[in-house]
């Protein structure tokens, strides 16, 4: 059994940490779960980054002080760089995605208790 059998359960139901999202929902909600899913997609793109990072590091030091070449070096710099830059970025739009999450769901929190 896959990872999308597991997810989705026997009869294409979700079953492992979701659940049906109906239309009585608060579209609130809903945009809080669109965005976590986001950010989850984010996170997997971060970890990729970091692994691009960890490579590119090797290859410099590879390059430079392993007899690598100097082009190989150079290579790994630039790439290394790169990625850096990926990470930043991504490290910062998953943290402003999660405040706005958190923040939505404050707002749906408050609503909640002043009908109350």
């Amino acid at each position: 059994m896959g990872l999308r059998e597991t997810l989705r359960g026997k009869a294409s139901t979700p079953s492992l940490y979701r659940r049906p999202w109906q239309e009585t929902d608060d579209p609130l909600v809903a945009e809080a779960r669109a965005q976590t899913l986001a950010i989850q997609r984010l996170q997997l793109w971060l970890r990729l980054a970091y692994s691009v990072l960890a490579l590119a590091v090797l290859l410099g030091y590879w390059g430079f002080s392993e007899g690598g070449g100097t082009v190989a070096g150079v290579c790994g710099v630039i790439v290394g760089a790169l990625a850096l830059v990926c990470v930043l970025v991504l490290r910062t739009g998953i943290a402003h995605g999660r405040q706005n999450v958190n923040a939505m769901l404050d707002t749906l929190t408050g609503s909640q208790e002043a009908r109350k």
